[in-house]
């Protein structure tokens, strides 16, 4: 009688079989043969694949490589405009002058990258879709500005080479930093290492062909009209693979935008949606910035996390003003005619934005009923229209959690996280800085 026992990979795949036979007294070894081109092309996939990957990674990377291979041509055509605005070729032209305006143009673009990196580091995770598409938005926009460098005089010239290079240190600040993010979200079983250096490897044969393309490409292309029209061409499909990349990414966690479709989903229909579903309606360009709308659209506006002082003194004129609080968050509405405003400045001890944030969905949809005679009509009664209880919540963000939402990231909070204290002297305790839990104040944030 004889057994067989196999090696398996991640996949399930056998890698190698063994047979062991009582009348043979050595075993047998077998190992499965994989086919050459297969095998090139696990070279460039995680190992496992595509088990140790989200569903969506084998489309991003798709995308991204058609991508990485127009950008490697446009670059091309960019470096040499680059190269003949320094004089590259010209016998008059000055080689300190050249070195100057290379030494300026990158002074200024790292000084560009510390102050970019500080000012939106924070935001880039939460909206890491948006900042991957802005990142080659930018650098599109700087290859553009080459092409200028060689029609132009000295100082327009260092103008626009400290612009390009400014645009291009925003680029590689954005682009890192969302490539971060979504390479943890690719990763399924603790691969992320192994994942980058996998996408380091697709790059470069990607931009290996590119850079063989492109070499022919500006060895027979001289003309300026027809590489201002190949640039137009050539980036056209650069941002439009790398939109349709970032359209293939179904991310699990809730940031602004996605947690606003989901609350409206389950306020109109009931229902949750998954991850896959919001991928399909959220935007990448716009709708990022914490839009919000009633149930019929007659009221548009916006929410954002503040500080205490951001709700009690901001007092834009001609605006209904409304202050309340609960246990966790206070709560600031400003009205004026179909706009609002609206800000959050969460408790100490808040750890999760969401439950405020699923609040703020709920009143913004209810302006319809409550706003049509004033603010004060939208909680006459003991609790505001459409009020959810806690259970409630509860049992949605569970639901959640079961159609894959991943609720222990915060990625609704784009700036440093801010929590209000509250009591004497800044000690925790918990005396109310409000009379009631709801203040009406008129128009020029005066109280009635």
């Amino acid at each position: 009688m004889s057994r067989s026992i196999y090696d398996i990979d991640p996949a399930g795949n056998v890698v190698c079989t063994y047979t062991d036979s009582e009348k043979e007294a050595s075993m047998k070894v077998d190992k499965t043969k994989v086919p050459l081109a297969k095998a090139i092309f696990y070279a460039f996939l995680p190992a496992g694949y595509p088990h140790t990957v989200t569903d969506d990674y084998l489309a991003y990377q798709t995308y991204d490589s058609l991508q990485a291979f127009s950008s490697s041509i446009t670059s091309l055509l960019a470096n040499r405009a680059v190269l003949e605005g320094l004089g590259v070729g010209d016998s008059s032209s000055s080689p300190t002058g050249a070195l100057i305006l290379k030494i300026t143009g990158d002074t200024i673009s790292r000084i560009a990258t510390i102050l970019f990196a500080h000012r939106m580091g924070q935001a880039i995770e939460p909206e890491c879709k948006f900042y991957r598409f802005l990142a080659d938005l930018l650098n599109d926009s700087a290859q553009f500005l080459d092409l200028l460098t060689p029609a132009l005089p000295y100082f327009p010239k260092l103008g626009v080479i400290v612009s390009a290079g400014v645009l291009r240190s925003l680029c590689g600040v954005a682009a890192n930093a969302s490539k971060a993010s979504l390479s943890a979200h690719f990763a399924l079983t603790g691969n992320l290492a192994e994942l980058n250096a996998k996408e380091a490897s697709q790059e470069t044969i990607v931009s290996l062909c590119g850079m063989l393309v492109g070499s022919l490409v500006v060895k027979m292309v001289e003309d300026k009209h027809v590489v201002w029209m190949l640039m137009v061409f050539l980036v056209g499909v650069h941002l439009s693979m790398n939109y349709r990349a970032v359209r293939a990414v179904k991310m699990r966690s809730l940031n602004r935008q996605r947690a606003t479709i989901v609350f409206r989903e389950w306020l109109d229909h009931s229902t949750i949606l998954s991850p896959t579903q919001v991928a399909e309606r959220e935007h990448i360009m716009r709708g990022g910035g914490g839009r919000m709308s009633s149930k019929s659209g007659d009221y548009t506006g916006f929410c954002e996390f503040g500080t205490y002082g951001d709700i009690v003194n901001f007092r834009p004129g001609g605006y209904h003003r409304y202050d309340f609080e609960t246990s966790t968050y206070f709560l600031g509405i400003w009205h004026r005619r179909g706009n609002f405003m609206m800000r959050l400045a969460l408790k100490e001890g808040v750890t999760s934005p969401l439950d405020a944030w699923f609040d703020a969905v709920n009143h913004a949809y209810y302006f319809d009923e409550g706003l049509k005679d004033g603010l004060q009509s939208h909680y006459e009664n003991e609790m505001p229209l459409g009020y959810i209880s806690d259970e409630q919540k509860k049992s949605i963000f569970e639901t959640l959690a079961a159609k894959g939402w991943d609720l222990t990231l915060n990625a609704l909070e784009t700036r440093l996280p801010i929590r209000v204290r509250t009591g004497a002297d800044g000690r925790k305790a918990a005396v109310p800085l409000l009379e009631k839990d709801t203040i009406h104040m008129g128009p020029e944030g005066k109280r009635d």
